[in-house]
């Protein structure tokens, strides 16, 4: 046997395939990153992709946790930031945001006084869920489920709460809880300041509630899969750094 023929035939080989190897799908050598799959962050029970993120890797900024007091309050775990410039609803963990949502707040601005109808300031904690199981559209009143459905494009005149509910109580005396330094009440829980569904779609990212923080309700669906019962939630109300 010719063992250099043999050695020549091998180098050849491995030499064609370290080159196979290193080369591009035809697709991709085309049109770089076309044919890639776009990424897409899920909530642990989520089966489909929230919206996307403006960027990839998106953060925290440091500016933004040292003024919202984030490190003391969620730190590495997860929480919730509500920008009432950009009316976004962002889901941060580890100081990373992992899905944003478009929201709306309150039309007359921010505020926490009883009867105002503004949405009230700072930091929040969810105390409870409500909405377990039942079908998009489902009508709550009261913080309890009625037999009405609503259905998209049913016009109605109600501010509506939807689908599902997170219920919130402020963490800040003064501010979103108890009383003001005047006496007035300015309670988040009193005034029954919850994150929910909602029929008035068309208005999404505009401040248009009566206090409240609506979502559309697959939105709100894919985020109560993911946020439990003591999550704290940032309701930030600078204009000139939200996000």
């Amino acid at each position: 046997m010719n063992w250099m023929h043999v050695i020549r035939c091998l180098l050849i080989f491995s030499a064609g395939v370290a080159l196979a190897a290193c080369e591009p799908y035809p697709e991709a050598a085309a049109d770089p990153g076309a044919n890639l799959p776009a990424s897409a962050v899920l909530l642990r029970d989520e089966k489909e992709p929230a919206q996307s993120m403006d960027a990839e890797y998106e953060m925290l900024t440091e500016e933004e946790r040292k003024r919202s007091g984030w490190d003391k309050q969620v730190g590495q775990g997860l929480g919730l930031w509500i920008s009432v410039a950009k009316q976004k609803l962002r889901v941060v963990e580890d100081c990373m945001v992992i899905q944003k949502y478009t929201c709306s707040t309150a039309k007359t601005g921010v505020g926490a006084r009883f009867g105002s109808y503004q949405t009230p300031p700072g930091w929040h904690r969810i105390v409870e869920r409500i909405g377990d199981g039942e079908p998009e559209g489902r009508v709550f009143r009261s913080r309890a489920v009625t037999a009405k459905i609503w259905k998209p494009g049913e016009e109605t005149p109600e501010d509506l709460v939807l689908t599902r509910v997170f219920i919130m109580e402020g963490l800040e005396p003064g501010i979103n809880k108890g009383k003001d330094a005047e006496g007035f009440v300015v309670d988040s829980l009193q005034r029954f300041i919850y994150i929910h569904g909602t029929n008035d779609v068309e208005r999404l990212g505009v401040p248009s509630s009566k206090g409240c923080i609506r979502l559309d309700n697959k939105d709100i669906i894919r985020l109560y899969n993911g946020i439990p019962v003591g999550t704290s939630v940032y309701i930030d109300p600078d204009a000139g750094t939200g996000h």
